[in-house]
């Protein structure tokens, strides 16, 4: 099974109203879509993901036309349902998704800069399918490949890359707070509960997170197709 990663960008303004809302809103900012459901009158409902303040999502949920419901998570975790009417251009990014045989990897994560907005996508499926699908996205979208190749479960959970030793080594630093910020543990701590030197603990915490990063970035790793 092949799939494609792939960054589709447009100019500020140009996507959908609601796009446009909390883009120019300085205390929010939307990185993820979960899923989106067309309901096939026009509209589609949403589940995002906001960083920063969510009284502001539903502050601009409720003044963006088009937008027919909303629900912003009180759990504190920034997800917010949205029912929005859909844009011609929107329809069209969204037909090339879900009316050819490709699978996307959800969530799509959002990306953005001055001018521009974006995300990056992730489908899977035959060589054929996926060059079917590409190939429809709309022309006044940017459309980079970013990589492509065959795709292994590793793509999906990164930790699967690692060796058992790797994976118990990662479980005890995480669990010990090794990556939390600020740090709850050091490398001496963790080199003491394994039962390992300091050097040698210094070392497999390398690998790993050298692993780790090849598997999330397959560039990295020279595994581009």
């Amino acid at each position: 099974m092949r799939y494609a990663t792939v960054v589709i960008s447009w100019e500020r303004g140009q996507l959908h109203p609601l796009d446009d809302a909390v883009a120019a809103s300085p205390d929010v900012h939307i990185e993820a879509t979960h899923y989106i459901n067309p309901v096939g009158d026009g509209t589609h409902v949403e589940l995002a993901q906001f960083r920063g303040d969510m009284g502001t999502v539903a502050d601009v949920c409720e003044q963006t036309p088009g937008v027919l419901d909303y629900e912003v998570s009180a759990e504190g975790d920034g997800l917010a349902y949205v029912h929005y009417e859909s844009t011609p251009l929107m329809e069209a990014l969204l037909t090339a998704v879900f009316e050819h045989t490709i699978v996307l990897k959800w969530p799509l994560e959002f990306i953005t800069d001055s001018k521009m907005r974006g995300l990056r996508a992730t489908f899977m499926g035959s060589e054929t399918a996926l060059m079917n699908a590409t190939s429809v996205i709309p022309e006044s979208l940017d459309l980079a490949l970013v990589r492509t190749g065959e795709y292994s479960e590793a793509h999906g959970n990164p930790v699967l890359a690692l060796t058992e030793k790797q994976r118990t080594l990662f479980e005890t630093a995480v669990q010990a707070g090794y990556y939390e910020v600020p740090r709850e543990t050091t490398q001496a701590e963790l080199a003491a509960e394994l039962g390992v030197t300091n050097g040698t603990i210094s070392d497999r915490l390398q690998r790993l997170e050298s692993t780790l990063l090849k598997s999330l970035l397959p560039r990295a790793a020279n595994d581009e197709r």
